[in-house]
């Protein structure tokens, strides 16, 4: 099992369950490797870990929720799982040895808590509480083709995030009115090897068409950290999250960043496409990248191939770097995507995905918010807009905060763009710019997370 491999690499980083070989489900604790396609109706699915290459299997019509033993709210079996629309508690701990095969579980994503063999009073509770839910997301299904305008008349745009195309159908069906975040890696997950130009250009042409005049901002391959390929070796390292990973991948090996651009190139002809790059922290980096770019576009032109000529590159701002010097790198590029996972980890070193110091990552630190206000007002004195793809783009309570420091946009889990509507819809930006000013004046996340109560509770 992984939790007794003694290599501290292997628990610390989390890596891909299937390339490890091991596969958890609840109800099976012989380590049997279970074919997560093809489960049976109402499965809870309880792992040690869930990584993207396992969640792209999953039949998602058998699938009620999903449990895991490590990880925080970040990791990226938590993200999925909302991208994905379904509850899911992680870092519970060691439970698969002491659950049966049959056994009825409630899984309460609101408090993060598991309950294994309800009584039947509790669970007529939870009964009620899921149709409630069921019915506040009918209600808010108005939403769907409303545009989300303040109080005083500001459009905010409100967008999804997506792994696949797949996902496209969920964000239209909450009234994204496009994708802030496509996350290719998922693409290259799903493969035994590179894929392929055209198979990529297939990928992201579905998307483009199906979103039509709706933009759609592709991130390139992000892998490292705690994602992995099968068929790519990446160097053991102490700090995985802080080595080779991501852009630091692509510009090593030119190859991958210039089949992953000439096919969403191809692709850009066929809706409104931007391109993003990844865990950037020096300009040398954007710069390399866009002159890869730019020999990419003279090639498909040599081949009368057509494309958007105008094609955007923007970058995933989520390091302090970036944010220091925001308006340099703004000069450089044509938007920016604020990714709070990452920012928030790296502002305040902190790992997202180690559950013994879940407690101290909080992007509601205000060192991570000061960031945040610096990117924000880097982006605007360098004339280009800015969007916010991470986890905190979702979260209710900090829609207005963000708001008023002046987010061009939101991009979030299908599930959570109706209720950001609603919010955005309730707000008057000179209200939401008072509270940024109290805010940025307060010492500690606790006294920032009482301040937006307060101001919550009054719109």
């Amino acid at each position: 099992m992984l939790a007794n491999l003694e290599d501290t690499y292997f628990k610390e980083r989390a890596g891909d369950l299937r390339d490890i070989g091991k596969r958890w489900l609840y109800g099976v604790m012989n380590e049997q490797i279970v074919d997560l396609s093809k489960l049976e109706p109402e499965t809870i699915i309880v792992a040690k870990e869930l990584n993207p290459s396992d969640t792209a299997q999953i039949n998602l019509d058998n699938v009620l929720a999903f449990v895991t033993e490590i990880g925080g709210k970040t990791a990226h079996s938590s993200i999925m799982a909302r991208s994905l629309e379904l509850p899911a508690v992680v870092g519970v701990g060691a439970v698969l040895d002491e659950l049966e095969d049959k056994q009825i579980l409630i899984v309460d994503a609101i408090k993060g808590e598991v309950i294994v063999s309800p009584d039947v009073e509790t669970l007529q509770i939870y009964k009620e509480k899921r149709e409630k839910f069921l019915k506040e997301k009918e209600e808010l299904k108005v939403l769907k083709d409303k545009e989300a305008i303040s109080k005083d008349g500001i459009k905010v745009d409100v967008w999804g995030n997506i792994g696949s195309p797949n996902d496209v159908k969920g964000i239209i069906s909450n009234g994204g009115f496009g994708v802030g975040l496509y996350r290719t890696e998922f693409l290259f997950m799903e493969k035994d090897s590179f894929p392929t130009e055209d198979e990529q250009f297939e990928a992201y042409k579905i998307v483009a068409e199906e979103l039509k005049d709706y933009p759609v901002t592709i991130r390139t391959m992000d892998i490292g950290g705690d994602k992995s390929l099968p068929y790519m070796e990446l160097p053991k390292e102490e700090n995985p999250f802080l080595g080779w990973r991501a852009i630091r991948v692509c510009l090593d090996r030119e190859e991958i960043l210039r089949t992953q651009f000439k096919a969403l190139l191809r692709a850009s002809k066929y809706g409104k496409i931007k391109i993003m790059l990844p865990m950037i922290m020096d300009i040398v980096e954007v710069r390399k990248a866009k002159a890869i770019l730019e020999e990419c576009k003279r090639e498909l032109q040599e081949k009368g191939i057509d494309f958007d000529k105008n094609i955007m590159l923007g970058i995933m701002v989520e390091t302090p770097a970036v944010a220091f010097r925001a308006k340099y790198f703004a000069k450089e590029c044509d938007f920016f995507s604020i990714g709070t996972n990452d920012l928030t980890q790296y502002t305040l070193a902190v790992d997202r995905g180690n559950e013994k110091i879940a407690n101290l990552y909080d992007t509601y630190n205000p060192g991570v918010l000061q960031a945040i206000k610096m990117l924000i007002d880097g982006a605007h004195e360098g004339g280009i807009r800015i969007s916010m793809c991470g986890e905190f783009a979702g979260d209710e309570n900090g829609v207005a905060l963000l708001f008023g420091m002046g987010l061009d946009a939101f991009s979030m889990s299908g599930i959570s763009i109706p209720r950001v509507k609603r919010i955005i819809m309730k707000l008057d930006k000179k209200e939401c710019e008072n509270l940024v000013e109290r805010i940025l004046t307060l010492s500690t996340a606790s006294e920032i997370k009482e301040e937006i109560k307060k101001f919550m509770g009054k719109i």
